[in-house]
């Protein structure tokens, strides 16, 4: 069986002002990120049963996991979640071109998403999950329809400069964590973080040069590690990812008639949202301090 996380070195506790992340001591000893995400594809594949499906949403970090299994030749299946009728287009544009490119045919899940939301759907799965934002629920709905196993390119590490007290801080967000929670109940057979699936990867994550740069303020402009991440994915893995803006899928879905008339069912889901929406930080350097070596 396929582990969340290798050996459970992320742990979880608590909601919302109670939510709380503990990591078990990182190793000291890793290789470069992309080294060690072979390594994790590798454990994976070992493990595996089926066949590998890999939700990509056209985001650079889903692209970069994909890459990873592609790239030593073991064979997976890009799932792509249309909203139908194109209400993410936006977004999985990106993963059509890049399939197109790589001759690749993808396994399409369509979702009428206007019935997913007056069916009931959207508010039961957002409520099992126990998610602060609608969004999670189409995908862990989709995650929970192929067999085999699952995995989600997703759970790079973040972190954040405030600048009250220009400290960097490593951020953990309670609602990154509720398509882990459907996994665990409904028993799929993957990960929903394959991005720090390791906690080698997690560690080679945290002190790639990009990393020491911005928490230095090396990297002159920048407030978080998100438009960094093209970066750290590129360095050693030659990639070329193409940097694109950060979607979520949802951006412009407000603007249709037909999602607006449906708006107190998303005032009732950011109501019961709020329960859940939990913040750990801790800031760059006490972190490396005591969870590194």
């Amino acid at each position: 069986m396929i582990p969340l996380y290798k050996n459970n070195y992320v742990k979880t506790s608590g909601h919302g002002k109670d939510f709380f992340v503990t990591f078990d001591k990182l190793p000291s000893k890793f290789n470069n990120y992309y080294i060690e995400s072979c390594r994790a594809a590798e454990e994976i594949y070992s493990l595996k049963q089926g066949k590998i499906h890999i939700l990509y949403s056209g985001g650079i970090d889903s692209e970069y996991c994909l890459n990873i299994f592609l790239s030593m030749g073991i064979d997976v299946i890009p799932v792509i979640i249309k909203l139908n009728p194109g209400y993410n287009k936006h977004d999985i544009d990106y993963a059509f071109k890049f399939c197109q490119s790589k001759n690749i045919k993808p396994l399409i899940i369509d979702i009428d998403f206007l019935n997913f939301i007056e069916s009931g759907k959207l508010v039961e799965i957002t409520h099992e999950i126990k998610a602060s934002t609608f969004g999670r629920a189409p995908i862990a709905y989709a995650a929970g329809l192929l067999d085999g196993t699952v995995i989600l390119g997703d759970g790079q590490p973040y972190i954040q400069l405030n600048k009250k007290d220009n400290i960097w801080y490593m951020i953990e967000k309670e609602h990154d964590f509720s398509i882990y929670n459907y996994f665990i109940k409904h028993n799929i057979h993957g990960t929903a973080h394959f991005n720090r699936f390791t906690p080698e990867m997690f560690a080679s994550f945290m002190t790639d040069q990009r990393m020491v740069e911005l928490t230095s303020n090396q990297a002159q402009g920048k407030s978080s590690n998100n438009t960094s991440r093209d970066v750290i994915y590129n360095r050693h893995s030659r990639f070329n990812l193409e940097v694109r803006p950060k979607y979520h899928g949802f951006e412009f879905i407000h603007l249709y008639p037909e999602i607006r008339k449906n708006e107190k069912i998303f005032k009732d889901l950011t109501e019961f949202g709020k329960q859940y929406e939990g913040i750990f930080s801790v800031s760059y350097q006490e972190f490396m301090k005591t969870n590194i070596g």
